[in-house]
């Protein structure tokens, strides 16, 4: 063995040469570990950085960057870059390394007792609406919707109050019988505006603002801020304060994507989200008077005087019109907000 050093194992013999290479490889590989990053792309149907939710990504990207030190990087896509809601909802359920910004009359798809979330006058009040959240009935929906492949990172933002946009004011449900309005891709909203007496029409909100231009609907429906953002007072000069809809946001990723990454990341994703939702709450609350102000300084006309009374009554409808609802859910819903 002249010349040569050798290394006993209990396999045989080993030149110290190939130790070191292994010990290298395996520095190397600790190493790249170490730096390694997970990118994951955050849509949202928005597009104007003022607005409430837009902010809220933001920051929600930033911290989660800070605090797993680089690990986790969360760009952002805005405007439905990366596709419509439903469309990146689906991506996600098959697995894709994103969060979306949706909704729960959208998640009713993979789970239908999620569209009471996104019913018609179903809260009097914000303090309502966190005792749904609180739940034990919520609770069993998110894990049916987290068993179906998607997970909820965030659950209750406000997203804002919904109001109607057309020509014309809107006080009554008579005033919008046969009136045409787009709505989301959500059954809760399509029976909703069919039981007040409307023709909805789901298209994704990117095609909004074109489909008001050329008349392809007569109305639309949403929040100050998507009205203001994506700048519908253009096309149309009445909004009318139906408040049809209490809409809350949700950020949501594959379920096996978050449960494939460390325990310390999901931690991470989970405890910024519930920080997320806080925010926009907050943020949606602040700015509403100030996206109303804007229309009006548009040339928008602000019709308050509306029968609230009268739209809730004829939109219970709605939550016996929604197919594959569990016989029941409503009442529970109703209960829970009650205790």
């Amino acid at each position: 063995m002249k010349n040569k050093i050798l290394i006993t194992t209990e396999t045989g013999f080993m030149r110290i040469s190939q130790v070191m290479a292994m010990a290298v490889v395996g520095m190397t590989m600790l190493a790249s570990a170490a730096t390694a990053q997970t990118v994951l792309r955050f849509a949202t149907s928005q597009v104007n950085p003022e607005e409430p939710v837009i902010k809220v990504m933001k920051d929600f990207a930033d911290k989660v960057k800070a605090r797993s030190e680089g690990k986790l990087q969360v760009s952002l896509f805005t405007g439905d870059q990366l596709g419509p809601q439903k469309k990146v909802n689906e991506m996600i359920k098959s697995g894709a390394r994103m969060l979306n910004v949706t909704d729960y009359g959208q998640l009713s798809q993979f789970v239908p007792d999620l569209g009471i979330v996104a019913g018609p006058y179903l809260y009097t009040s914000l303090e309502q609406a966190q005792r749904l959240f609180a739940s034990d009935v919520f609770d069993s929906m998110a894990k049916k919707l987290e068993a179906s492949g998607i997970k909820l990172i965030m659950a209750d933002g406000l997203f804002g109050y919904r109001h109607v946009i057309s020509s014309k004011p809107v006080r009554t449900p008579k005033d919008m019988e046969g009136m045409t309005i787009r709505v989301p891709p959500s059954p809760i909203m399509l029976a909703t505006f069919k039981s007040i007496g409307a023709r909805p029409t789901d298209l994704p909100w990117s095609e909004v603002y074109n489909s008001l231009q050329t008349n392809v609907v007569d109305a639309a429906e949403a929040n100050y801020g998507s009205l203001a953002g994506s700048k519908l007072y253009e096309v149309r000069k009445v909004v009318s304060e139906t408040g049809h809809q209490i809409m809350f946001a949700a950020f949501v990723t594959s379920t096996s994507f978050f449960n494939g990454l460390p325990p310390e990341q999901q931690k991470i994703l989970l405890e910024e989200g519930k920080a997320a939702g806080a925010q926009l709450t907050r943020r949606t609350l602040e700015s509403d008077a100030a996206y109303a102000k804007s229309l009006k300084e548009h040339g928008v006309q602000i019709v308050t005087d509306v029968d609230v009374k009268a739209f809730a009554e004829k939109a219970r409808a709605a939550y016996d019109a929604v197919p594959g609802l569990t016989p029941g859910i409503v009442e529970q819903a109703r209960n829970a907000m009650k205790q």
